[in-house]
């Protein structure tokens, strides 16, 4: 990936992980589900929006941009890179 992966230091997302919560991590995997069948014309269900999960992650950017941050972010937090 060419850009790196920016991060708002007080999203969500960064206070439960800091917090221990297991469910940063389910989140991350699950949201990474949704945003690729969101960047294949599937929507989730009627109340789900690209802009929840980019409020939650702190992130920004196009979905296919943000698919490619999130599966790096997981990648890093398993300890695969």
């Amino acid at each position: 990936m060419d850009k790196p992966i920016e991060i708002k230091g007080d999203c969500k997302f960064m206070q439960d992980l800091e917090a221990n919560n297991k469910f940063a991590i389910y989140n991350l995997i699950v949201s990474i589900r949704d945003v690729k069948l969101w960047t294949k014309g599937m929507k989730i269900n009627r109340h789900w929006k690209i802009s929840h999960v980019k409020k939650y992650f702190g992130m920004n950017g196009s979905p296919k941009i943000l698919l490619e941050k999130m599966e790096t972010l997981h990648k890093i937090i398993m300890g695969d890179l």
